[in-house]
């Protein structure tokens, strides 16, 4: 071969190195050509997981692999234009779930909570229940004629006041005598016995009114806390020994529900000559006063802790306040509030508002979600589902599911309707949800794992 052949050939090969290693080093980048403009542009992708993770997926109407298993627990769609996709979901059971997906060049959009909603009821148990309670997928009832069964069996009349995290301990109280009073019996299902509390109260002062605010310690299952417009005591359920945590001064009462955490409780004093509140944080174990510091103006309607350090406070004038204890640090949150709920883990806040819903997320991305949800006059109660970036909406009459990310609402799904007064219960350790519905009967929705 002569040497100006073998010069050409070695020329050819060095040209197509560089153009195929130059298109190699581009498709790698992200760079694909666009045939319908016949363009060069850099593609992104979307990532999505979905719960159940064996659904079927389309984007803009074309079928999907769905890629979950052992080694990826979600679908990977590279190679996409930057536009606005539609990506949707759908499973046997389950209602449809879709989503506008908006790529943009050379990044994921990341879809990794998309939950389908169970089409219907998992199971179906027990009739005329106008009220219960649910621990770890244990139920007690209360049905139309006042008797409250547990595992199908009588443990006393009444109506359930308050009930220990792990299903240890039950308060009941009884019907309201002649005398304006009503019996009040601590239930101890592990041993099967009950406790005449009204004994333990008169000792302490109090009188067992049907107002009392008595209940069992969220996060200690031998503390029974008792409340009244002018003390609170604290009942070892074991002991039986009374201790007296605060007596207000004349004049002024406990005027909020406590806010109760693993290791302190608040309280406030309002002050009807000032037209003041001043809050009280307590340490539960070495029983002293944290911090008495705080006096904010009106009363106060809510008091939750947000997290370990900051309780939130929500005052009279609809104004949602965070105090950080340590730092006594206030800070305004929100407005025009009617209630708060923290999530459980503190990564966030959600305000049910007159007139909207938002949510606050202190160190998340993005930080800040607003709602004009359909009926929001009408909404009583929200609760957070297990994942954070959830929220089960309670009506009057119904209960529906709302994704944080759904900002245009279409997926909020209404689950079931509900009996009128009731309360719906979401149990995160068994994802189920619970209800009474409007025949009355107990029915419970499995959300998928």
């Amino acid at each position: 071969m002569k040497l100006q052949t073998r010069r050409r050939i070695f020329y050819v090969f060095l040209l197509l190195f560089v153009v195929i290693g130059t298109v190699v080093v581009l498709y790698a980048e992200g760079w694909r050509i666009d045939f319908a403009t016949m363009e060069a542009k850099k593609a992104g992708g979307i990532y999505i997981r979905s719960y159940p993770d064996n659904a079927a997926i389309t984007l803009n109407g074309t079928p999907i692999q769905n890629q979950s298993g052992f080694l990826s627990p979600g679908t990977f769609i590279s190679g996409l234009f930057p536009k606005r996709y539609v990506i949707a979901l759908s499973a046997p059971g389950y209602d449809r779930w879709t989503e506008d997906a908006p790529v943009a060049p050379s990044l994921v959009t990341a879809m990794k909570y998309a939950v389908l909603v169970p089409q219907s009821a998992a199971s179906t148990t027990a009739v005329g229940v106008s009220d219960f309670f649910e621990a770890n997928g244990n139920v007690v009832l209360r049905t139309a004629t006042g008797t409250i069964l547990w595992r199908g069996r009588s443990i006393g009349n009444g109506t359930i006041v308050s009930h220990s995290a792990d299903l240890k301990n039950v308060i009941i109280r009884g019907a309201t005598l002649g005398n304006g009073l009503a019996p009040y019996t601590l239930y101890d299902f592990s041993n099967a016995t009950s406790t005449n509390l009204t004994a333990l109260l008169r000792s302490a002062g109090i009188a067992p009114t049907p107002e009392l605010n008595v209940f069992i310690d969220p996060y200690d299952d031998t503390g029974i806390l008792v409340q009244t417009p002018a003390k609170i005591v604290r009942i070892d359920a074991g002991t039986r020994h009374v201790t007296a945590i605060d007596t207000v001064p004349a004049g002024r009462t406990i005027g909020s529900p406590l806010a109760i955490s693993p290791t302190t409780m608040a309280w406030a004093r309002f002050d009807p000559a000032s037209r003041t509140s001043e809050i009280m944080v307590y340490d539960k174990f070495s029983g002293d006063l944290i911090d008495s510091s705080l006096v904010v103006p009106g009363a106060v309607r809510q008091l939750a802790w947000v997290n370990a350090n900051e309780l939130g406070i929500l005052e009279s004038d609809d104004i949602l306040r965070i105090y950080n204890v340590p730092n006594e640090q206030l800070s305004t949150l929100a407005d025009d509030v009617k209630r708060f709920f923290p999530a459980p883990d503190g990564s966030a806040v959600a305000a049910l508002e007159y007139h909207s819903t938002e949510i606050f997320v202190p160190n998340g991305t993005p930080d800040y979600y607003r709602f004009n949800l359909p009926g929001v006059g009408d909404i009583v109660g929200l609760a957070w589902y297990r994942d954070d970036t959830h929220l089960f909406v309670q009506y009057p009459d119904r209960i529906a599911f709302l994704d944080l990310a759904d900002t245009a609402l279409r997926n909020i799904t209404t689950i079931s309707p509900i009996a009128p007064g009731s309360t719906p219960v979401y149990d995160p350790q068994e994802n189920s949800l619970y209800l009474i519905d409007q025949d009355r009967r107990l029915v419970r929705f499995d959300f998928p794992q």
